[in-house]
């Protein structure tokens, strides 16, 4: 077993290493005059992205956090990322990485005077340590490849494209997968292999970092994922699975599989109708099959645009929903579709859960939204509270013209109230302010 495992990483570093050796390798032997066989210069990118995000985020759950101070920091991430075109049409390279770090931290912190982790600045550990930098953070470096239209991939340090049920965890860059990814090009539609034997979180260093309750071991994870379209329907069709899964608190293993289904109807260009269904069958986590479960709905209207999202979570021994193989947060993700920036999860069981959002485009670089989120249903004597509110709305500016055009400065604020049950010992209410600025920058 030792072996085969040293076998797959010292293969996995020769490709880590052919990556960053490739680049420089190619742009020496490919000849002045490049031809339309040789694209790897000509269709390359090189681009920076500077991202700063200020957030004071409150919950009233413990009597000794400062309500107004459980996140209150300023954080930023500098972005690289260099995409090759394809060499003699076949082979490429990907590289990216990040500078990240604290501008100010003022949030909570624990007994070794570590601040909560915050997920934009990196931490040492899965809960605590953030802004213990700055830190720089390679999260791609893959080799690519592709022959014809038929078919292509990647190998290396990677993020899957979601097709299956395997997606990534997002902070302002993705998590890190190494493994491979394969997709076959068949009759207009994409069938994707995706197989990783390590996972990190964009606030993680390595895989080292993830501690305590968070401490998940797992052999191997991957899925098969299928998609299409018919005129104006669209499908998604996945399944997956990890392998020998140990959960921190039991000495048991699983091997969790889960199931994606996903279709959208275009039913004319202004209304769009979406179903979407993603279930883990996890023997010790929900003792069977746990699944979301939602519906949506797109409209737009010249500058106007309405969204409404109906969910439902239900697992067979009451525990919450989480849309991922491997249940451990940040462990690695699924591919749910539906995510309403508002806090809450809403992914309790038995919690039934609708959202409706208004948006509108000014035209001229403003654009706005505002939502409102309500759900019930869950076991109130497992969770502390009926029922869960939520009002949240965004106003962002992109910058029009100039060098810096694209750029985005938006102001984010969430309210969430529980309705709590009388025998509750603490509240279950949030607040959440945020302002984010967005600057990327094309070198090539």
């Amino acid at each position: 077993m030792k072996s085969g495992l040293l076998l797959k990483k010292s293969l996995l570093a020769v490709v880590i290493m052919s990556t960053l050796a490739l680049s420089p390798l190619a742009i020496a032997q490919t000849p002045t005059n490049t031809s339309t066989n040789n694209q790897f210069i000509n269709d390359s990118s090189l681009n920076i992205k500077l991202i700063s995000d200020t957030r004071v985020r409150s919950r009233n759950d413990n009597p000794a956090f400062d309500t107004y101070g459980r996140l209150n920091y300023s954080a930023y991430n500098a972005i690289i990322d260099f995409n090759s075109g394809y060499y003699d049409n076949f082979i490429g390279v990907d590289v990216a990485g990040y500078l990240a770090g604290d501008v100010y931290n003022n949030s909570i912190q624990n007994d070794n005077n570590d601040y909560l982790s915050n997920e934009i600045s990196l931490s040492h550990n899965q809960d605590w340590g953030a802004g213990n930098g700055p830190h720089l953070k390679l999260y791609t470096a893959a080799v690519k490849f592709k022959y014809h239209d038929l078919f292509s991939g990647k190998i290396g340090l990677i993020q899957s494209t979601g097709n299956g049920t395997i997606g990534n965890v997002w902070s302002f860059v993705p998590g890190t997968y190494r493994g491979l990814e394969l997709n076959a090009h068949v009759d207009g539609g994409k069938l994707t292999y995706f197989w990783a034997d390590k996972y990190t979180a964009p606030w993680l260093l390595s895989e080292d970092d993830y501690v305590g309750w968070a401490n998940t071991q797992w052999n191997y994870i991957h899925s098969l994922g299928y998609e299409n379209s018919l005129g104006d329907f669209s499908y998604n069709l996945g399944i997956g699975q990890a392998m020998d899964v140990r959960y921190s608190d039991t000495t048991r293993s699983v091997n969790p599989t889960s199931y994606k289904l996903y279709t959208r109807y275009q039913l004319n260009p202004n209304i769009q109708l979406a179903a979407d269904f993603y279930g883990v069958n996890d023997k010790i986590k929900y003792n069977g099959l746990g699944y979301m479960s939602g519906l949506s709905l797109n409209m737009n209207h010249g500058q106007w645009r309405w969204l409404s999202q109906l969910r439902y979570a239900n697992s067979n021994n009451g525990t919450e929903i989480v849309p991922r193989t491997i249940y451990t947060y940040a462990m690695n993700n699924g591919s749910w579709s539906q995510f309403w920036d508002a806090l809450s999860d809403w992914n309790q069981s038995g919690e039934v859960s609708l959202y409706n959002r208004l948006s509108f485009n000014a035209g001229n670089g403003w654009d706005y939204y505002m939502g409102l989120g309500y759900g019930s249903g869950m076991d109130s004597s497992k969770v502390g509270y009926n029922s869960e509110t939520a009002i949240n709305g965004t106003v962002g500016y992109t910058l029009q013209q100039g060098t810096l055009k694209g750029s985005v400065v938006q102001l984010h604020s969430t309210w969430l109230t529980r309705d709590e049950i009388k025998t509750a010992t603490a509240g279950k209410d949030e607040t959440d302010v945020r302002l984010q600025v967005i600057i990327p920058y094309s070198v090539f």
